[in-house]
């Protein structure tokens, strides 16, 4: 009887197919590791408290799986030395406004005044709407800011700016061009040039209002939204890992949100888009004493009635 005999794998397709099984388990392996680490730096920053924070104004949840338009309100808030040895609360200084399409591919994203006269929610109370945070944290923060633009916040982000000079450094830095000419902590600004700024410079760029050339309040606003869109571009294009724990950590420790992390991917996946398409609105108004004696921000009708009307419409709800 004749013996078949079996053909040999040649010695190369044996080492090409032990180095694509290595490749895949290294693979698996990275995945694995990302996985477990961007769940654990989701779930530190996701707050439990506000688990149940959707927008009363919403008649269905919006839903991030199939694609809704949402909105997000940012917080930037300072803690000082004084505040926290006379245990009071910390304020908003930094309020901004995100509402994301992924049907029309389109952003906007408006700053508030944190000087703006508002009604605080559940208090009743006329206030400087940077207030709201030191009483009730962000969710009541959230709730005044919707009711004052008569739009629903579906989600918050809490940053403590304390922390924003490690989150600039953390992902490598951002590349901003300067729309205004000013000096501010040792750093001059010149419109129209192009800079590439570590952490201490971004926020020295981000919280100038008062410098000659600075533009005042609305430049300051602008120039955070510019920032703020700079680190956003930069997360969403990191093709590596290599300061993946640095980032996570820096990330964890200074950010508080509503988001769980079983949504953050959808966020990724379906409102990368719109996050790069963003319209900045601007909030024009006046700066006038009130009745109690106070300097407040007080919108213009024309302006506050156009931002509202644009938000609105990017979330496709009715007018």
């Amino acid at each position: 009887m004749k013996r078949t005999d079996k053909k040999r794998m040649h010695p190369a397709l044996k080492v090409l197919l032990a180095f694509l099984i290595i490749s895949v388990l290294i693979f698996a392996g990275i995945i694995a590791y990302v996985y477990i680490n961007l769940k654990g730096a989701a779930d530190k920053m996701y707050d439990d408290d506000f688990s149940d924070s959707s927008s009363e104004m919403r008649e269905t949840e919006v839903n991030v799986k199939d694609g809704d338009p949402i909105s997000v309100v940012l917080f930037g808030t300072d803690s000082d030395a004084e505040r926290e040895s006379q245990s009071m609360g910390q304020r908003s200084d930094t309020i901004m406004v995100v509402t994301l399409n992924p049907n029309a591919d389109e952003g906007k994203i408006v700053s508030i005044p944190r000087d703006t006269q508002a009604e605080i929610a559940d208090r009743g109370s006329v206030e400087k709407i940077n207030h709201a945070y030191a009483y009730g944290g962000p969710e009541l923060a959230k709730r005044t800011v919707e009711n004052f633009l008569d739009t629903p916040m579906d989600y918050f982000v809490s940053i403590d700016m304390d922390g924003f000079e490690n989150i600039v450094d953390a992902v490598g830095g951002v590349t901003i061009t300067s729309q205004d000419t000013f000096e501010q902590s040792g750093y001059s600004f010149t419109e129209g040039q192009t800079y590439d700024m570590d952490g201490e410079e971004a926020l020295a760029f981000s919280r100038s209002r008062k410098s000659a050339g600075a533009g005042g309040d609305s430049g300051r606003q602008m120039r955070q939204q510019q920032v703020v869109q700079a680190i956003t571009s930069e997360m969403v294009s990191l093709q590596t890992i290599t300061n993946f724990n640095s980032i996570l950590d820096v990330l964890s420790d200074n950010i508080r949100t509503n988001i769980p992390f079983g949504e953050m991917n959808a966020l990724r996946s379906n409102y990368q888009n719109p996050a790069q398409n963003v319209e900045r609105l601007t909030l024009e108004g006046i700066d006038d004493r009130g009745q109690d004696g106070l300097w407040y921000f007080f919108p213009d009708d024309q302006s506050y009635n156009g931002v509202r009307t644009e938000l609105r419409q990017n979330l496709e709800l009715e007018e």
